[in-house]
């Protein structure tokens, strides 16, 4: 007996340092916080005691500080400019809300090396802009009730590791895309984007990067369009189903390039196609098997006009 409680305590202590440790890498190891807090009321310089109670305030005094930023549950009305190197914690993405107070801007605009986690982002032109060549980080968010995308990426060059990674987020009831990315490398994984009033997911031509994981339902376009035009894609394990139009939409404008479906992809209930091959310039039949690989596999269930269409030609 007393071996087995021995062992039971020295377990119990490496699980408890673990989940210490991890405590401390997410909520930003080696640095001092910036508390806000929405409902505090007295003198504000940034501790947990004082907090400040605006984020802008917090954000200001973390890049200058090389901090970071933690947002206590509360209603903020503000636009965001997310600094150099600033890493910011909402306590609860149910609980941390940030409305634009000025519908015309982005709630939150990223600069390079930001990363946001946590929080409920509403009521903006987006709820996030990643500004040209930043590199970003947004994990477990809500990205709702925007005017026109729910995330739009600037672009930057590809070769170079300026990424925007997306993960674990709801981003849905947006004015326009879920989310738009310019010429871009991403990794965007483990994603809901539901319920926008334009496609769930465009990467524009030149893009670089995957998307794992995701579930892309009932938007008012196509789920997810891509080009195929000087790009490298990997499109693994997605479900893409009640997309008023085609599940994806692949396209191209007479340029090679790599997208790779994996047989891991679900397309259900689409209202055209489950995927959709469009050509904007001259493109054989060669260069499409040579750019456009769908492994066998890929599962197909009741998309209106049939599983993969003709090529569309628009030129």
């Amino acid at each position: 007996m007393k071996d087995f409680k021995s062992k039971y305590f020295i377990g119990f202590g490496i699980v408890l340092v673990a989940l210490v440790v991890f405590a401390t890498i997410r909520v930003g190891a080696g640095s001092t916080l910036v508390y806000v807090d929405a409902d505090y009321s007295g003198e504000e310089e940034g501790s947990s005691s004082k907090p400040f109670t605006k984020i802008q305030d917090a954000i200001d005094k973390a890049a200058d500080k090389d901090r970071d930023v933690y947002i206590r549950e509360g209603e903020y009305e503000e636009n965001i400019k997310l600094l150099e190197d600033v890493k910011l914690y909402g306590s609860d993405k149910d609980e941390v809300m940030i409305e634009a107070e000025d519908d015309d801007e982005p709630v939150v605009k990223m600069y390079d090396d930001s990363e946001i986690f946590d929080v409920t982002l509403k009521e903006g032109q987006y709820g996030i802009l990643v500004n040209d060549g930043s590199k970003a980080f947004i994990q477990d968010c809500i990205i709702i009730d925007n005017e026109d995308d729910g995330i739009f990426i600037q672009e930057a060059e590809t070769d170079n590791d300026e990424i925007v990674e997306i993960y674990d987020s709801f981003i849905a009831h947006n004015g326009w895309n879920g989310i738009y990315s310019e010429e871009r490398k991403f990794s965007i994984k483990r994603n809901e984007v539901y319920n926008n009033d334009g496609d769930g997911v465009e990467f524009a031509d030149n893009s670089e990067g995957v998307f794992k994981d995701n579930l892309v339902k009932k938007n008012d376009g196509v789920g997810l369009r891509i080009f195929i035009d000087k790009s490298e894609l990997y499109i693994k394990d997605n479900t893409f189903r009640d997309n008023n139009k085609s599940g994806i939409e692949v396209g191209t404008e007479g340029q090679l390039g790599k997208i790779v479906l994996d047989r891991k992809n679900k397309f259900y209930k689409n209202g055209n196609y489950g995927i959709i091959r469009v050509e904007r310039s001259s493109f054989s039949f060669d260069q499409w098997n040579q750019s456009f690989v769908i492994e066998d596999g890929v599962t197909f269930w009741d998309n209106d006009d049939g599983e993969i269409s003709h090529f569309v030609r628009v030129y």
